[in-house]
């Protein structure tokens, strides 16, 4: 699996984390659930979002190659 293959597919993967966090979030609202923890999910969220904008500019694609892990940021 090339790089853009892998990107791709870490994205659809991160994309489907914030759909589910965005439904988590709304079923526990409507429960009444504490706000601390909707925070939490909410952060949880906004991470996730922000995750994959950088995962589909290509920005983490480093992180992505075969070669031996790095602490690269990709920045």
């Amino acid at each position: 699996m090339d790089v853009d293959e892998r990107r791709r597919l870490v994205e659809v993967f991160l994309r489907r984390c914030v759909i589910y966090a965005d439904a988590s979030i709304e079923r526990k609202k409507q429960r009444g659930e504490d706000e601390d923890i909707i925070a939490q999910w909410q952060a949880y969220r906004d991470f996730t979002e922000h995750a994959v904008e950088e995962v589909a500019s290509g920005d983490l694609d480093t992180w992505l190659e075969d070669e031996s892990q790095t602490s690269d940021s990709g920045s």
